[in-house]
């Protein structure tokens, strides 16, 4: 079944409350559906507040972390931070969390960062967590790394919240096949940090892999499920060829494959119109994230794609 396209906009920080707001209610006038933001310990606003002011400074839009780490999200008070977000926002709440895969936000918070099974697996259980929490009735939870007490979780949500789970390997979109309501598809993570080793797992016939990951892992469900991806690069350009040549050794890839990838969008807005329609025909993903820089010049592209 083609599901319909949605949009979202990205965007970390501010240097003041007018243009945090600003550019929230810009990304709600130019018809996203999300207002998403990253979750790091870098030069950037604080995900929980930020989101709180982005919901209160809007109508429609929904907020949400992409993504929040798993190990500096204490799943039982994450979750009432998160249902408290979509309580006073009347329902516009969104969850996109992951394992953590940035060794330098670790290195900062001064967490270990454990081997990438244990950190899906701990994620495995916070979901779990916070998905009862959120449910009716007293909830506990005795796993490996997360005991919760018995208690009857509150607030509660104002509606439920979608879940988005993001990976690049076959563990993690299995977790996300499972249990998300949403699955991002991003590049592998090698050596915890973006390179080029991570950049290769980027190219086309990569995500052909990845996405037979999510529908084997998924089996029945996979028609239900929503398939995102982030794009890192957009420039609008009559030159795109150009653009990649230029981008190609940042990323330690061919330009060939940077023009393929679906993370990069360059050209004009008629091609990148055509690239994400492709998208969703060879890949069924019809939910694609835009980062600050690139959320007004898509303007165009999805009024096309959305009939707005």
């Amino acid at each position: 079944m083609t599901k319909p396209f949605r949009f979202g906009a990205k965007g970390v920080k501010a240097g003041s409350a007018k243009e945090w707001t600003d550019m929230v209610r810009q990304a709600e006038d130019l018809g996203y559906v999300s207002f998403q933001m990253d979750d790091h310990f870098g030069n950037q606003l604080a995900v929980v507040p930020a989101l709180m002011a982005a919901a209160d400074a809007t109508t429609s839009i929904l907020v949400g972390p992409h993504v929040a780490g798993v190990d500096c999200r204490y799943p039982v008070l994450f979750a009432k931070e998160c249902a408290t977000i979509d309580l006073l926002s009347e329902g516009r709440f969104t969850l996109g969390i992951g394992a953590g895969w940035s060794a330098k936000d670790y290195a900062i918070a001064g967490i270990h960062q454990d081997d990438a099974v244990t950190r899906i697996e701990r994620l495995a259980e916070a979901v779990t967590i916070m998905k009862g929490l959120w449910g009716e009735g007293p909830f506990s939870f005795d796993g490996t790394y997360y005991q919760v007490a018995e208690t009857d979780g509150s607030p509660k949500p104002h509606s439920p919240i979608p879940i988005m789970i993001g990976g690049g390997g076959p563990k993690i979109l299995g977790l996300a096949a499972r249990e998300a309501d949403i699955v991002g598809i991003n590049p592998k993570i090698v050596g915890r940090a973006i390179n080029p080793a991570s950049m290769a797992t980027a190219a086309a016939d990569a995500m052909d892999e990845k996405l037979e990951a999510v529908r084997t892992a998924a089996g029945d469900r996979f028609d239900e499920l929503e398939l995102q991806v982030q794009i890192f690069v957009t420039v609008v350009t009559d030159t795109p060829q150009d653009i990649a040549e230029k981008l190609a050794p940042a990323f330690g890839l061919p330009p060939e494959v940077v023009l393929a990838a679906p993370f990069f969008q360059l050209g004009t807005v008629e091609q990148i119109t055509e690239n994400i329609q492709s998208m969703r025909e060879r890949w069924g993903i019809s939910y694609v994230l835009f980062q600050a820089d690139g959320v007004a010049p898509m303007a165009p592209v999805i009024a096309k794609l959305t009939g707005t």
